[in-house]
């Protein structure tokens, strides 16, 4: 055999018994904030909603719902919130609604019907700001943060970088600033039903003066 050959050999078998394959691994443990990557985020989720018995809050620029594909990440997201709900959990879901993206409103208006119908309270934010977050949050005990949409390109194509927050002080940090962003929802979904309302009342009296 080659000297050469032989003696690299011998240097990668003592690198390898020298490396530390721990070092490898995700160092999870008891660390506070976990890095979440490309097609780890739909399995971390997951696991986390199964778990949720108080509440799954969630905002997010886009969402996608796929009435003909029950398998892919994005399904089994959006059907574990069903799961939730149907066992006591408050789910409440937050999206975007643009004043210029029309297909994105489609989409998420196509998701918001979805969840509606199967018990799950959504709302848009208001359409003079755009709400690019994506936020989930699970039982004051734990949230995910990064870049990830719900959508099978983010869940299953894209390079995507989130985060796993098990800090308690930052979770409720991050519950605060849903509610927040929950309650001018509700202030744009009341503008909308009493605009409705003054413009019906309007549309009766025209009709009782003729």
């Amino acid at each position: 055999m080659n000297k050469g050959y032989l003696l690299l050999i011998i240097a990668v078998v003592f690198f390898s018994s020298c490396h530390n394959k721990e070092l490898l691994d995700p160092p999870y443990g008891d660390r506070s904030v976990i890095v979440v990557s490309d097609r780890d985020y739909a399995s971390f989720v997951l696991a986390s909603f199964s778990e949720a018995e108080v509440y799954i809050h969630v905002v997010m620029y886009s969402m996608k719902y796929y009435p003909d594909d029950s398998t892919n990440g994005v399904s089994q997201l959006l059907n574990e919130l069903i799961y939730a709900n149907e066992r006591g959990v408050d789910v409440r879901v937050l999206l975007e609604r643009s004043e210029y993206n029309s297909s994105l409103n489609e989409q998420n208006e196509s998701t918001r019907f979805y969840l509606e119908s199967n018990g799950i309270d959504v709302q848009f934010d208001s359409p003079t700001i755009t709400t690019h977050g994506k936020l989930v949050i699970i039982d004051n005990r734990e949230a995910f943060v990064g870049s990830a949409n719900w959508s099978k390109s983010a869940i299953e194509k894209n390079n995507e970088v989130n985060v796993k927050i098990n800090e308690e002080g930052i979770v409720e940090e991050l519950e605060s600033y849903f509610q927040n962003l929950w309650y001018q929802g509700t202030e744009v979904r009341r503008g909308t039903r009493d605009e409705g309302r003054e413009m019906k009342g309007e549309a009766v009296k025209r009709t009782e003066n003729r």
